[in-house]
């Protein structure tokens, strides 16, 4: 009778013990590990539930402790027991995502720079780690059939637009291109022709340059060897005697306008004196303003010209009428 009671107090402590041992299992619990609390803000959680594994790298590192909604109701806060050993990343942040086809939702650490563009919800507390929830099986299959509706609209929308008038439209448009592309390489070969042309003016240009670069140096060269030998200094007492001579010359040719200015002033007085002069005589002062305007004595004139004229021709003819000379 004793004896049974023993085994029911030992079948009843095992299975206590078992219950104990398999609540801890069940929740992830380590016996004897240090534990350090994270904390992370999500969107929203998916099917991730309390228990739930953490995991780095894809190795166990703790499980979930709590999930509550903020007060706001904006995000969800999630609560982690991990292994106070593992060293986790700088900048961590925390996937929720799928971890069996049963169900099974999990948490990942990781570095925000193995996944830069996923849109983590931040939170202003610097202790909170930023979240995100990958979609799962059930929402990748609400996209995809809004995929597929959007592909069968534009199925029909491209049907309705894609006639054969469009379909002759654009062989015709592929080709007038052809003929674009045509004349465009056409083009193109002739402005290689010409460009090859500038080329060689370019070169020739080049090689004139060069020439003229050496001409230029070879007048250096002359310039330093006439520095040099003292040619130049003969060259500036040359040019300084040419200056003082110019300067001579100069003082001449002002002296020359000055009395070119006198002798202006006075030939300028003398044609106003002829001007008067000329001015009497039209208005038949004096006497060749007589001379001029009276015609009887112009006509007297010419009679008497007339007759010296004959009297010349007669003395040429007959000078013996005229002289007689007698020598002793």
């Amino acid at each position: 009778m004793r004896r049974n009671e023993i085994v029911v107090g030992l079948v009843l402590i095992s299975g206590i013990l078992l219950l104990v041992f398999g609540t801890i299992w069940m929740k992830g619990m380590r016996l004897g590990e240090e534990e350090a609390e994270l904390r992370a803000r999500f969107s929203e959680v998916g099917q991730l539930l309390t228990g739930s594994s953490v995991k780095f790298r894809g190795v166990p590192i703790g499980r979930v402790e709590d999930i509550q909604l903020e007060q706001s109701g904006g995000a969800v806060i999630v609560t982690m027991r991990v292994d106070a050993s593992v060293r986790l990343p700088a900048e961590s942040v925390v996937l929720l995502a799928p971890e069996s086809m049963f169900g099974d939702w999990q948490a990942e650490i990781a570095a925000r720079a193995s996944f830069p563009d996923y849109a983590y919800t931040e939170s202003l507390d610097p202790q909170v780690l930023p979240g995100y929830s990958l979609p799962d099986m059930s929402r990748l299959t609400a996209v995809a059939d809004q995929i597929a509706t959007n592909l069968a609209t534009i199925s029909d929308r491209v049907e309705l637009a894609f006639t054969e008038e469009t379909a002759l439209n654009i062989s015709e448009a592929i080709e007038n291109i052809q003929g674009v592309s045509a004349q465009l390489s056409s083009l193109v070969g002739r402005q290689a022709v010409a460009l090859e042309g500038v080329a060689e003016d370019l070169e020739r240009t080049s090689e004139a340059a060069g020439q003229a670069a050496l001409t230029m140096q070879r007048a250096f060269a002359e310039v330093e060897n006439a520095i040099a030998g003292g040619k130049l200094t003969t060259i500036v007492e040359n040019v300084e005697r040419t200056s003082a001579s110019t300067d001579s010359l100069v003082q001449i040719l002002v002296a020359t306008s000055r009395e070119l200015r006198r002798t202006a002033g006075s030939a300028d007085s003398t044609f106003r004196h002829v001007s008067n002069i000329a001015a009497a005589v039209e208005r038949g002062e004096g006497s060749i303003g007589r001379l001029l305007q009276d015609t009887m004595l112009y006509t007297s004139l010419v009679e008497t010209n007339a007759e010296v004229q004959a009297l010349l021709s007669d003395i040429r003819l007959n000078p013996r009428r005229y002289i007689n000379l007698t020598i002793f």
